[in-house]
């Protein structure tokens, strides 16, 4: 098979690891970097150039797109979604994952249990729904941020004030979310592949951070997943349209809670803390005509 990491980066850990297991297994693949992909509609015709050639049609492309370019990152999916190449993330996964409560409100129609969470054009009335539905501390969260960038605990109400009066009105999205004290400082990262979960790990926070994060300093150990969380993780999978997905949930008093998922998971710190090959198992989906 001829297969497409798209990717900016091939030394990242993710991309080598997924690009050696491809090898490994026989296929031709290649790291393209999607933002110097250029899309042609030419005959009523989809194709992809790069350096002004036209590039080959893959059989299937493995999208790792950065947060900070996914409007185009997402055309570049659709284009070769478009050619008929099969994709891990498809462009409507990838652009639903992102946005976290365009992503909640797909998921709870579904009937995933999620925290209470609030959203608002200009947080003018943030304050009396956090005393009335949250208190305090509760979570403020960028719309669309990753790897705990853009997520604070707000402590009292002085800080609450200070932070709706900074995002109000900006084009920075902001949700409210209650503060699930029996997580604090750990949450679950389940790595779903296809219809199956292929490892999952508990993140503890580092001392003084309630965010689990490995890339914020958190630490991963191996964790024994109920029946139910991974259901749920599947479920939220595929309400998603995604065939791959980092599942984040916290367990609360009752029940797992969903989130936030990510339709790009990074697989070294859950390779590192299972020894589990996630990368081998992205492929052998992929081999499998999936």
């Amino acid at each position: 098979m001829l297969i497409y990491i798209l990717s900016r980066n091939k030394n990242l850990y993710s991309t080598s690891r997924i690009f050696e297991e491809g090898r490994k297994a026989g296929h031709q693949i290649r790291v393209i970097n999607h933002l110097h992909c250029d899309l042609l509609i030419e005959n009523n015709q989809f194709v992809v150039l790069q350096d002004g050639e036209e590039l080959p049609k893959p059989d299937y492309i493995i999208p790792r797109i950065g947060a900070n370019v996914t409007g185009y990152g997402e055309k570049v999916i659709r284009h070769f979604e478009k050619m008929g190449v099969k994709t891990l993330t498809s462009a409507m996964g990838l652009i639903l994952s992102r946005d976290k409560f365009k992503c909640m409100q797909c998921l709870v129609e579904q009937g995933i249990a999620v925290p209470t969470t609030y959203l608002s054009e200009d947080l003018h009335e943030a304050e009396g729904i956090v005393t009335k539905k949250m208190g305090y501390p509760f979570i403020l969260k960028l719309i669309e941020g990753t790897q705990g960038i853009g997520v604070f605990l707000i402590p009292d109400q002085e800080t609450a004030q200070r932070y709706f009066d900074l995002y109000s009105g900006s084009k920075n999205k902001v949700i409210v979310q209650k503060f699930v004290s029996e997580s604090f400082g750990r949450d679950i990262r389940i790595i779903v592949v296809g219809d199956q979960v292929v490892a999952a790990m508990e993140r503890v926070a580092s001392a003084n951070e309630f965010r689990s994060n490995i890339h914020r300093g958190g630490s991963g150990k191996i964790v024994k997943l109920s029946k139910i969380e991974e259901d749920l993780a599947i479920k939220t999978t595929k309400v998603l349209g995604l065939n791959i997905a980092g599942v984040d949930i916290i367990r609360s008093a009752n029940g797992p809670l969903l989130l936030e998922v990510n339709s790009s998971p990074g697989i070294e710190g859950i390779e590192k803390t299972t020894a589990i090959n996630v990368a081998a198992a992205i492929i052998e989906y992929i081999a499998h005509g999936n």
